[in-house]
């Protein structure tokens, strides 16, 4: 508790905490913060324009290509942070040689997945059209970002960390709304993101090459190669059971239901991801502190810090949560109100508990993250085949939140497991 001696207030443990991680993170927050206003300003415009059917069209359509890069190349940015941990090597090269082959493999698993899903007419097309084809191709440029994101990390260099991402974000929302608001339509949207992977990819680049201080001898392809396949995989394992319901839940209802319900179904997913963007934030720092010290106190952070935000958000969402949605999207998606407060349950939970995955994960646990993530898949295809008739985008974002909750619970067990038999 404050106290007060001759008038002057002594900050109490809980605001130096506060103040503390704000100082150490005001790069982070406020580059994720302008993010996440970009992004639902762009949901405001795209959302408007194309209606929910044609939205709905767009996020089964970024589900599926999502998968199969995300299969391949999603955290990524952890193999080249155990990388720089654990061999004295100048690997830059070669790793970005790596993420462009991954890309690559993505894109022949995104064609395979798209061909078959036109030849048994799941989706309303009979062929690939150009815009998407241009798409997956320049999908290829963004895995650099894993490069990006693992070197910087490692380094600490939050700065440069956050202003990189933060301009590619905003060079994303100039293009969207560049080219929805001069002609509205699906082509026009994967037109603009395409230019942006492209540009992302060379901004990257050249911020790599520029920023590389590493004085170690260079690793070749293949040394990569050998000292990155255990860990590679590792991660690979864990990133692909958590792929179904990240990437498929809008692809789930848009197949099983109606493009329509998919649309009011993405707001609410894209209206609730501001948590999300809020442990993005986090993640960085978090694992530069677990990196320098692996006792590190997760009490304090979640009573401190992690809880008096998540109490905020929680608020604003059931108060202003129709308001929010009428103002950002409009009237049509009212009915999203319903799955974003079902959404809202467990991305709180994840954000209370997004520690959990970074301690694992450097504390060479991972299976168990990835036998958490298999729990959540389990949990979530069951709910949304059982539910998904009845209740339509209720029943998956219950099914949604009820994995991320059970996961978070078996991922808490087992760092308590761990810390008592220390």
């Amino acid at each position: 508790m404050a106290c007060k001696r001759s008038g002057v207030q002594i900050p109490s443990a809980p605001h130096k905490i506060m103040k503390k991680f704000l100082f150490e993170t005001k790069e982070l927050l406020i580059s994720q913060g302008t993010i996440a206003v970009v992004a639902i300003i762009q949901i405001r415009i795209v959302a408007k324009s194309l209606g929910p059917e044609s939205y709905g069209v767009i996020g089964v359509y970024l589900g599926i290509i999502g998968l199969c890069f995300r299969f391949l190349s999603s955290r990524n940015s952890d193999l080249v942070l155990l990388n720089y941990k654990s061999y004295d090597g100048n690997f830059l090269r070669s790793s970005i040689i790596f993420e462009l082959f991954m890309g690559l493999f993505s894109v022949l698993l995104s064609l395979t997945l798209l061909i078959i899903a036109a030849n048994y007419e799941l989706l309303d097309i009979k062929s690939i059209p150009n815009y998407l084809l241009l798409f997956i191709c320049s999908r290829v440029f963004l895995n650099l970002l894993e490069v990006f994101k693992g070197t910087f990390t490692y380094t600490g260099d939050m700065k440069t960390y956050s202003l990189v991402e933060g301009s590619v974000s905003m060079l994303r929302f100039g293009l969207v709304v560049f080219f929805i608001l001069k002609n509205p339509t699906i082509e026009n949207f994967f037109i603009a993101l395409s230019i942006h992977s492209f540009l992302t990819g060379l901004i990257i680049f050249f911020v790599l090459i520029f920023s590389n201080k590493n004085k170690y001898k260079k690793v070749g392809f293949r040394e990569y190669i050998k000292i990155s396949k255990n860990n590679f995989f590792k991660i690979r394992t864990d990133q692909a059971v958590g792929l179904i319901p990240a990437q498929l839940d809008v692809v789930v209802i848009g197949l099983l239901t109606d493009f329509y319900s998919a649309g009011i179904y993405r707001v609410a997913r894209k209206l609730v991801e501001p948590v999300n963007y809020i442990v993005v934030a986090f993640s960085p720092w978090m694992l530069n502190k677990i990196n320098k010290d692996n006792n590190y106190n997760f009490r304090k952070l979640t009573l401190n810090i992690l809880s008096p935000i998540s109490v905020g958000i929680i608020l604003t969402y059931i108060i202003y949560g129709e308001d929010i949605i009428i103002l950002i999207a409009g009237s049509d998606y009212i009915t999203s109100y319903t799955p974003l407060l079902i959404l809202l349950i467990g991305y709180i939970t994840y954000l209370l508990t997004f520690w959990t995955r970074h301690y694992l994960f450097l504390s060479e646990l991972i299976t168990q993250h990835t036998i958490g993530r298999l729990i959540y898949l389990i949990i979530f295809v069951a709910l949304s085949f059982m539910l998904i008739e009845s209740l339509t985008f209720n029943g998956v974002a219950i099914s949604i939140s009820a994995g991320m909750i059970i996961q978070k619970l078996y991922e808490i067990y087992v760092y308590f497991k761990t810390k008592t038999s220390l």
